[in-house]
């Protein structure tokens, strides 16, 4: 340091001169940094479930969906439809939006005389005007499980146009909020509607306005904060300018780099020079209290900053050192915006060292005087008496911290893992609003993803997914299943009145077709029709809660088959066929054991086995032979016949095949065919083909009343308002409706050891595939990493930090107790977040090692200092005394800078950010009170070894010796 000090000074003005010049070069590349607030950037992208998540923007069109909530007493009058139309037509033309969904616009099933119609919900988008026709169109609408919770809240007050964007472009959000300010303002002033936006594009919007607005408020309240400190600590215009110089090139610099790699300004880095103007200064604080102190014994500025860094510039490297091993550390995360944030901090720490060893003794060489020390009195006393205090009870201070482990072992296990991921939004602020609408209203805003990679138009693959949906529904918190299955499901409901899967694949295909081409299907299929998207909402994003979906989901996935065995129950042998009778009951039983659940009753298990069981087993009731006629009847008398009989030959016909039905079995198209033509009046192809309706027609009339007592006693055990609710009677039965078909789809593995040789039964086998691809499997992940990372992050600094101050003091003993403070600040932070109830999330858990390369720097200038004190004391309390006025309140100053550095950041927007401001303030504070406090009693207590007795002369050893004048602590050596 003498040397390099010595050709700093001689070569100040080009020192400065280079330092001016890249200053000048890094600020301009600064002025042209971004922001980037897109929270799926910040997750590791080398991650398989991360690649999985963004695969599902390549594939399914776009992950990035925003929702506009409008919201209004009424949403189903004229003023608010048209206000939907409108937004829905103005945000369709918006370059960066690929689909918009809402009310006036999306897709509907409707059942006509002559079969199913694939249209929109408002023909036309041709708002009602009567109060007649918009009361019908709310009754529709809100009897429609697909619209209600994704369009229209189930208190019909609030309406979701959802809008699926090409990308996160904050440009397309600013478009959509303009567009949207544009229309509002032309409404009439008496109107109650309000809009809110939500979702991932316009969270990202918002958060890079909330970084923003942290540059604009935080950075100059820091600079006002540090300035007064400052100005406190060192009472001298130099003290104020030098190390705000130090900060300022620090974060010029590592800003002007940022921009040079390619990196942006993000949630967490844009509070990044904030943290700099905190710690950048710390070194030029112990450095110029030091310098006015040799500067008062009349020696010259060049000598004087020479003798500083000669002094001064180990303690300053190795405290910046662990510093940097703090903030390095956090490269463990799985979050990149965590790694960057610790690297770049790191980095910036490195800018300012390098500044503080080059700049300042350049400045200070050309002489800057001391200030008067007019306080000195009165510090100087206050810190005596805190050096005496600890000198008298170094055991009281070593046990009364021993207080602090034994708490902490009590609240560590309160700390609440439990995060909730929308601290990332400002209490109060519109985007925290339109995440809780959605909450509360629309089951959430955070899907939970499958992607399903099979034959989509096989039957036992939709079936399966179907199951899938209905487990997914079943689970807390989620809710509004979505896809393909459930699509064709309700197809078949509007067309043949039942919620499942055709059985035959013609009856999907022909489903299909009524579909293909549409927007709806681009965002749930491929384009080869073999990948589907199966989604569901999760209705918060506390980590607890999520956790707990992921693995119930997880855990219901592994009893999935991946190789399906098609059974045909028709042929399979008599002595093995209550075992697939078995599966079918169990798949009955679990499929409204779930439903039920989605509709928040938890039936008896015996009670709903048996109810499962006697459906199974069930016949046809008496009424089964007049309920077929009047079918049959109804069916020849309408238009959709196909042949045209009159009213006689009618019930003649309806009168023969009813004669052919008893409580156990119908015809087939055969005998009904002969029953036809017993008639007479029907050529041969007419009579086929009206076969082949009348035997449909007879089969949904033979389950519809097979399954009506089953569904009797399903009601009986639900509340009344179940029991008229369309959607829940839709549900039962479409899942009852199970028991009157022939097929089975089980697991093959399980279907070939119970058919042994008997394999005629297998129609097929099918193989698919499925995985989890959403954002809460990678949260989910994140948060199972979590305390594992942390206890590595915090292994690894501390082992750094030991090895350090070993080979600093050459003694492992006193590096060991060196750690001694910062472990029980740790735990004094690990304590205020379980009884304060903060969790530990990815922001929280950085703290800790934050603390560590932060407080040990205390550690290091005041063993520093006391053994230089000792050396030339030779007194222990003096030697105490002396480092307390002296670098204890530089360490005070130092603390209290840093803290309320870091207590700016409780003016962010973000409660994570300011949760983690406030946190590490008070982890600094107490960092440098237990520094001032704990160290000392140690040494005093257990001696090290690097300290031993000491004597000026003959006579004090003496002296010593008899324990005459001094007791033994009072004399200690130094081992150089």
């Amino acid at each position: 340091m003498n040397k390099l000090s010595k050709i700093i000074i001689k070569y100040r003005w080009i020192v400065i001169s280079l330092i001016t010049s890249a200053t000048i070069f890094f600020g301009w590349r600064a002025s042209k940094i971004g922001l980037n607030a897109d929270f799926s950037t910040y997750l590791n992208q080398s991650n398989p479930l991360v690649e999985r998540y963004n695969r599902i923007g390549k594939v399914f069109g776009s992950n990035s969906i925003g929702i506009a909530l409008i919201s209004s007493e009424d949403i189903f009058s004229e003023e608010s439809l048209q206000l939907i139309k409108k937004l829905t037509d103005v945000y369709k033309n918006i370059d960066g939006i690929k689909y918009v969904t809402s009310l006036t616009n999306v897709v509907d099933f409707k059942k006509t005389e002559w079969g199913l119609e694939v249209g929109r919900l408002l023909n036309k988008g041709i708002i009602p005007q009567s109060a007649e026709a918009l009361k019908d169109l709310k009754k529709y609408v809100m009897s429609k499980d697909r619209f209600v919770g994704n369009l229209i809240s189930p208190d019909g007050t609030v309406s979701a146009i959802i809008l699926k964007f090409d990308k996160s472009e904050i440009s397309t959000s600013i478009k959509v909020n303009e567009v949207t300010d544009k229309i509002i303002a032309l409404m009439p002033s008496s109107s109650n509607v309000k809009i809110y936006f939500g979702g991932m594009p316009f969270l990202v919007f918002n958060m890079t306005t909330l970084i923003t607005n942290n540059f604009t408020v935080l950075i100059p309240l820091m600079i006002l904060f540090l300035l007064l400190v400052l100005y406190l600590g060192l009472r001298h215009w130099a003290g104020v300018v030098f190390p705000m110089l130090v900060v300022l090139v620090s974060i010029v610099w590592t800003t002007g780099i940022m921009d040079l790699i390619g990196l942006k300004f993000n949630l967490l880095t844009g509070i990044m020079p904030v943290i700099l103007l905190a710690l950048g200064s710390a070194d030029g604080i112990h450095l110029l209290k030091r310098y006015y102190e040799i500067r008062r014994k009349g020696i010259s500025s060049v000598d004087a900053a020479i003798g500083t860094y000669n002094e001064m510039g180990m303690p300053i490297l190795l405290t910046t050192i662990t510093t940097m091993i703090g903030f390095s550390s956090l490269v463990i995360s799985d979050f990149s915006v965590i790694k960057e944030f610790g690297l770049l901090t790191a980095l910036g720490m490195l800018i300012a060292l390098l500044t503080t060893v080059t700049l300042l003794p350049a400045l200070l060489s050309f002489g800057v005087n001391p200030p008067k020390v007019k306080e000195k009195k009165v510090t100087g006393n206050f810190m005596k008496k805190v050096g005496l205090l600890i000198y008298n009870h170094p055991l009281v201070i070593v046990l009364s911290s021993g207080l602090i482990v034994i708490i902490s072992i009590i609240a560590i296990p309160l700390i609440n893992k439990d995060v909730d991921w929308t601290l990332c939004l400002q209490k109060g602020s519109s985007p925290y609003h339109a995440e809780m609408l959605l909450r509360e209203k629309f089951g959430g805003s955070l899907p939970v993803d499958l992607v399903i990679d099979g034959d989509l138009k096989d039957p036992a693959v939709l079936h399966m997914m179907r199951r899938i949906e209905q487990k997914l529904e079943s689970i807390p918190r989620l809710s509004k299943s979505q896809s393909i299955a459930s699509i064709i499901a309700e197809m078949n409901n509007v067309m043949n009145d039942r919620y499942s899967i055709p059985n035959q694949r013609q009856g999907i295909s022909n489903l299909w077709l009524l579909i293909e081409g549409k927007n709806m299907m681009d965002q749930i299929t491929a384009k080869n029709n073999k990948e589907a998207l199966l989604s569901a909402k999760l209705d918060t994003w506390h980590t607890e809660y999520l956790v707990k979906a992921v693995d119930s989901v997880e855990s219901f996935l592994k009893t999935i088959p991946k190789e399906i065995a098609v059974i045909d129950l028709n042929k399979v042998p008599y002595n093995i066929k209550s075992g697939f009778i078995k599966i079918k009951q169990d798949e009955i039983y679990n499929s409204l054991s779930w439903t039920l659940k989605k509709y928040g009753l938890t039936p008896d298990k015996n009670q709903l086995e048996k109810i499962v069981n006697k459906a199974i087993n069930s016949s046809a009731d008496g009424n089964i032979n007049t309920s077929i006629q009047s079918a049959v009847a109804e069916y020849l008398k309408g238009p959709q016949a196909e042949v045209e009989l009159n009213i006689n030959y009618i019930n003649r016909l309806s009168s023969s095949i009813t004669k052919l039905v008893n409580k156990k079995s119908y015809p087939d198209s055969a005998q009904i065919y002969a029953a036809i033509f017993s008639i007479g009046k029907v050529n041969k192809e007419d009579a086929g083909f009206l076969a082949a309706s009348l035997e449909q027609i007879i089969k949904d009339t033979f389950g519809e009343n097979r399954i009506q007592n089953s569904i009797a006693k399903i009601n009986s055990i639900a509340p009344q308002n179940l029991t008229t609710d369309i959607n829940f009677k839709r549900d039962i039965k479409g899942i009852l409706w199970a028991v009157n078909e022939n097929y089975l789809y089980s697991g093959y593995k399980k279907a070939e050891n119970l058919l042994g040789r008997n394999k005629n039964a297998i129609v097929r086998t099918v193989k698919w595939n499925f995985y989890k691809a959403g954002m809460p499997s990678v949260l989910s992940q994140m948060e199972a990493e979590l305390t594992p990372t942390q206890t590595e992050s915090l292994l690894i600094t501390l082992i750094f930090v030991v090895i350090i101050l070993s080979f600093l003091f050459r003694s492992a003993l006193v590096g060991f107790l060196a750690v001694v403070p910062i472990i029980l600040t740790i735990l004094i932070n690990f304590t205020v977040m379980g009884f304060g109830n903060i969790g530990l999330d990815s922001f929280t858990s950085m703290i800790a090692s934050i603390a560590i390369g932060l407080g040990i720097d205390y550690a290091i200038h005041f063993i520093s200092r006391f053994k230089k004190e000792l050396k030339e004391e030779g007194d222990t309390l003096k030697a105490l005394q002396n480092t307390l006025g002296t670098t204890g309140i530089s360490i005070l100053t130092n603390a209290f800078s840093v803290g309320l550095g870091f207590i700016v950041l409780l003016a962010a927007g973000g409660q994570h950010i300011r949760r983690f401001g406030g946190l590490t303030s008070l982890t600094m504070i107490v960092s440098a009170f237990l520094t001032l406090t704990l160290i000392p009693s140690l040494f005093i207590l257990i001696k090290p070894k690097f300290l031993k007795v000491f004597s000026k002369d003959e006579e004090n050893k003496a002296q010593l010796d008899t324990g005459t004048k001094l007791d033994v602590k009072n004399k200690i050596k130094v081992q150089i």
